[in-house]
């Protein structure tokens, strides 16, 4: 949801965006435990019988991913940058009439900004520290595929789409929407658990598919993720309707555009 935020904000600014990805990123974190591990001996022979005390972090270690975000977060707060209270993925910094936005996740992060001369320099201040990969664009972040235009930037995720239509393990037809008309006998059919395993796996799928770029499908997915633990086949039906559903729309963006920044609400009747 953030970094949906600090795109479509960026779209109706019409700002720059970048992208960076640090390389090697736990190895530069310092550990403050005291953690000891065994030497590759293939390298090191004559360190036989000998362990090793780590001053950085490693991958695979559990603590890793904990000692790069505290690493990376003092960096950040050190230029200044504040993470916001609700989301500690998202930076921001103001000085003046200048501001910039940062959406971290753990190695890779999205920059906007209404200074080209505020981007030059955080990316100055962050390549003094970690060696980083820096795209003056985002084309993909975190299995999103972006297309920036003119006001506007455009989400997709075709590859993971196709990835689910293939790996489902059931025919399908293309359908016109997400959830079939559900008459109160189908929802009430007394039937057997049908291969939980299995619809488990492709609801998550689905569901990381939503949080990207596909929101017409929250309601149907929402809806079948009560059942994940113990699905009957009208779960399954309404399953494979959404696949053909997803079949028939797998080319559809989420595009954020240029536009009113009004926040409206709506509400039933109760």
């Amino acid at each position: 949801m953030s970094l949906r935020l600090v795109l479509a904000y960026a779209a109706y600014r019409r700002w720059s965006l970048a992208s960076f990805d640090v390389s090697s990123a736990y190895l530069y974190s310092p550990v403050k435990e005291t953690v000891f591990v065994e030497p590759p001996l293939q390298f090191w022979p004559h360190l036989k019988g000998k362990a090793l005390c780590l001053k950085k972090a490693l991958y695979g270690m559990k603590q890793a991913g904990r000692c790069w975000w505290i690493f990376l977060s003092d960096i950040l707060t050190w230029m200044g940058f504040t993470a916001i209270e609700v989301d500690q993925s998202l930076y921001i910094f103001r000085s003046g009439e200048t501001f910039v936005a940062i959406w971290i996740h753990v190695d890779d992060g999205v920059v906007t900004s209404n200074s080209q001369a505020a981007m030059a320099d955080f990316k100055q201040q962050l390549c003094a520290e970690v060696e980083i990969k820096w795209h003056d664009t985002v084309t993909r972040i975190v299995g999103l595929e972006c297309a920036i235009g003119e006001g506007e930037v455009a989400i997709a995720q075709k590859r993971l789409t196709d990835d689910v239509l293939q790996a489902y393990p059931r025919t399908v037809i293309k359908t016109d929407l997400p959830l079939p008309i559900l008459s109160e006998t189908s929802l009430n059919t007394n039937n057997a658990t049908v291969d939980g395993a299995a619809f488990h796996l492709v609801i998550g799928s689905l569901a990381y598919l939503v949080s990207g770029s596909r929101p017409d499908l929250a309601f149907t997915v929402n809806y079948l993720a009560r059942h994940c633990m113990s699905p009957m086949a009208h779960h399954w039906g309404i399953l494979d309707h959404l696949m053909g559903y997803l079949l028939k729309t797998r080319s559809y963006r989420l595009v954020l555009r240029r536009g009113d920044i009004s926040l409206n609400l709506w509400s039933d009747a109760g």
